[in-house]
């Protein structure tokens, strides 16, 4: 199965979409995210590893299907090439932001 450019494009949207939405509609009730910024931050260095790769083997074990095998893997090789790359750059600009927010 190809996956392409499409396939790309799904990775890069479900790893903008699978936490920073539901940050945001919980944001309330969670006493250490205050702002908009603790949000992206938090939601973003979320990467998707071992609990994708565990239900992906699972599901193909219990319906003998492997459709979902190639986007999951793209997914996790995505998220760790997408995080390791903006690994120290958003932590920087987020010390940066809690130091003159006076947050530290």
């Amino acid at each position: 199965m190809s996956l392409g450019l499409e396939g790309l494009l799904v990775a890069f949207l479900i790893l903008l979409l699978h936490r920073i939405p539901i940050l945001y509609l919980i944001n309330p009730i969670i006493p250490n995210i205050r702002s908009n910024l603790d949000v992206l931050f938090a939601g973003w260095f979320g990467p998707v590893g071992i609990a994708a790769f565990y239900y992906s083997q699972f599901s193909m074990i219990q319906t003998g299907k492997e459709e979902l095998w190639p986007i999951v893997s793209l997914v996790i090789c995505v998220s760790i090439i997408l995080h390791g790359i903006t690994a120290t750059y958003f932590t920087k600009l987020y010390e940066r932001y809690l130091r003159k927010s006076g947050n530290e």
